[in-house]
């Protein structure tokens, strides 16, 4: 941030410590965007917790992933977050043999990260003024079933990766009203770990050949997203968003040597809408609906999302971490 700001005079933004304590700040209530996180954490004794509604369509199959979200302020710029899906995969032709459908529910893994905000967003009508940022930690548990999974069932008895996994993501948002900008951009070094016949890799398309076991070493994993939210109605929530999110899992893993794991990369696009009712001093409900789709892919398959979310927002004796 500090090269890409180099370059502007010095009264052009406003660095941290400069903004006046009084200065009204400008952050409705919304859902944000689906992928990417906001750089501003919950303030101490506030919380929120977010039910995910994301519809993995591809050929011949589905995985309906309904994510559970939380998180809870610690005081001291610090935000603990847990992730837990709940799964249900389908697989009918041609994923599964002609004229035959299957389909399995079960938990996903477990993704925990503790956010620390570095900075806050200092002027939020001004494009120019300082954003906010943060960094996250984030660990994966293998909670979701990945062996031990039947020819017979086709892949819908795989829940999760198998592995432990553990990264670092930067955040950033940028508020100028009626416009915020987000971004987040990060690395993940995911485990070793036995995996054996019908197990299906990260890339969704490779799987491990019958009677075989495999020492798997997964690529490191990076992972980018970014959206730009336009607030139609500030004090109902109302905006649009454009978000675009990737992934790229290379041949080679940061710790673990070499990979066994396919490669691959994706880009999407998602157009999101968002709308805040009720909206209240001690508690909101945000509600945000969108659509992601396939734009580039390298030995992934074109995967379309639809994708729902509400958010049970409850604000402490501090407040949220928005104000209007």
């Amino acid at each position: 941030m500090s090269d890409s700001l180099s370059g502007l005079p010095p009264e052009s933004f406003t660095l941290p410590e400069s903004r006046p304590p009084s200065q009204h700040q400008w952050g409705p209530t919304t859902s944000g965007p689906f992928f990417t996180g906001t750089a501003e954490v919950e303030p101490m004794g506030s919380s929120y917790w977010e039910p995910y509604l994301f519809d993995y369509k591809k050929d011949g199959s589905r995985s309906m992933n309904f994510n559970q979200k939380s998180a809870m302020g610690l005081g001291h710029n610090l935000e603990f977050d847990a992730q837990v899906p709940l799964i249900l995969n389908t697989a009918a032709n041609p994923a599964s043999a002609t004229g035959s459908s299957v389909s399995q529910f079960g938990p996903g893994d477990a993704h925990l990260d503790f956010k620390y905000q570095l900075t806050d967003d200092q002027n939020t009508h001004k494009l120019l003024a300082w954003p906010a940022l943060a960094l996250t930690t984030d660990f994966f548990l293998p909670s979701g079933n990945a062996s031990g999974l039947r020819p017979s069932r086709y892949g819908v008895d795989q829940f999760g990766n198998g592995t432990f996994q553990e990264g670092m993501s930067l955040l950033i948002r940028k508020r100028f009203e009626p416009f915020s900008f987000y971004g987040q951009i990060g690395d993940l070094v995911e485990d070793p770990t036995n995996v054996a016949q019908g197990y299906g890799y990260d890339n969704n398309i490779g799987t491990v050949p019958s009677g075989s076991h495999v020492r798997m070493v997964d690529g490191n994993l990076l992972y980018y997203s970014a959206a730009l939210e336009y607030v139609l109605n500030s004090r109902r929530g109302i905006g649009f968003l454009t978000e675009f999110d990737g992934q790229s899992q290379s041949l080679h893993n940061l710790f673990f040597g070499k990979a066994t794991a396919p490669s691959y990369s994706y880009l999407s696009a998602a157009p999101e809408v968002e709308y805040t009712w009720p909206a209240g001093k001690r508690f909101a409900l945000t509600w945000g609906a969108g659509v992601n789709l396939p734009i580039e892919r390298g030995d992934y398959p074109r995967i379309v999302t639809p994708m729902m979310t509400l958010t049970f927002n409850f604000f402490g004796p501090n407040g949220s971490r928005n104000s209007e």
